[in-house]
């Protein structure tokens, strides 16, 4: 169940949206923890780049999904086009689109194309029962096709392990059973120009349990880094 007070007003791509990102973890990075083993060079080059991000309030990096080209400018173009095609396929009337779910005391951040609110938790007040929804809009041929091509959760994750763990995170950020991978092309005839690919945490315990357990390998990471350069900023974290 996903808390409403942690889906934020934050729109994608905003000054604000950079700031809050700042010394978070994002879903659409969070696959630089997910090697073979914790210690990769993607690993602690991004504990390195959120620890410094936290000790300067600054952020220096240039990210994957922020960078501006034609691809880009593409795939935001027909993002929205692509949500509704979802929506229209699954019956739903209402989506919430692109909205950053955080907690304040959470060192980890999504922010998912969409979120589809099942209904109100029956026990918990101020909790909804969610799914998300990532989507992608390759401009080129040979990146869509292969990408369209992909059936499963396992398909995806051979073609694109950014892809697969970020839909992961996506869920586990907010509490999701059920999460969403679209891609979509609008030159495409309508029965080939959108692929959706169901993601359902039963069928997935151990890649959840493995991100867990990477998370707090982070968290305890990070806490190291941020006390060596100022004992002042180590705290217990457990989000």
């Amino acid at each position: 169940m996903l808390k409403v007070s942690h889906i934020s007003n934050i729109q994608i791509y905003t000054e604000e949206w950079d700031r809050a990102r700042i010394g978070r973890a994002t879903s659409s990075n969070i696959s630089n923890l997910m090697g073979d083993k914790f210690t990769t060079t993607d690993c602690v080059s991004y504990v390195y780049q959120k620890a410094g991000e936290i000790i300067t309030n600054k952020s220096t990096a240039v990210e994957d999904d922020i960078i501006e080209d034609e691809n880009t400018a593409w795939g935001r173009e027909h993002e929205p086009a692509a949500i509704r095609r979802f929506g229209n396929l699954k019956g739903i009337q209402f989506l919430v689109t692109q909205k950053m779910i955080m907690n304040e005391d959470s060192r980890f951040s999504s922010t998912p194309d969409a979120i589809w609110i099942h209904g109100a938790s029956v026990l918990k007040e101020g909790e909804y029962k969610v799914s998300t929804m990532e989507v992608k809009c390759p401009r080129k041929y040979p990146r869509y096709i292969p990408l369209w091509k992909c059936k499963t959760p396992e398909d995806l994750k051979k073609f694109s392990k950014k892809y697969f763990w970020q839909v992961i995170d996506q869920m586990d950020n907010a509490d999701a059973a059920v999460g969403y991978f679209a891609c979509y092309h609008p030159s495409f005839p309508p029965d080939t120009n959108i692929r959706i690919i169901e993601f359902r945490k039963i069928d997935l315990w151990p890649e959840f349990k493995l991100l867990k357990d990477r998370k707090t390998l982070y968290l305890k990471f990070l806490e190291e880094i941020k006390a060596e350069f100022n004992p002042s900023l180590l705290q217990s974290t457990t989000q």
